[in-house]
């Protein structure tokens, strides 16, 4: 048999890749407060954009109807 000794040591490759994984699971459980703010804020301005649409396309209703009835000579 060959006498195969074991290498007690890691690669520099694998300790940084050992690294950089530990500390993206810390991110991750620590909910990254600066990421929760922008999540929280794209959803704010999400809401408020479907808002703003919904009162744009009803104004739109509106304005259809009235413009209507004025073509029409209806008082």
């Amino acid at each position: 048999m060959w006498p195969f000794t074991r290498r007690s040591h890691e690669s520099p490759e694998s300790e940084t890749a050992k690294r950089a994984a530990e500390k993206s699971l810390q991110e991750a459980q620590a909910r990254n407060p600066e990421s929760e703010a922008k999540l929280t804020e794209s959803h704010r301005v999400k809401e408020q954009l479907r808002a703003h649409n919904r009162a744009n396309a009803y104004s739109d209703l509106i304005e259809g109807i009235v413009l209507g009835r004025l073509n029409d000579g209806r008082p």
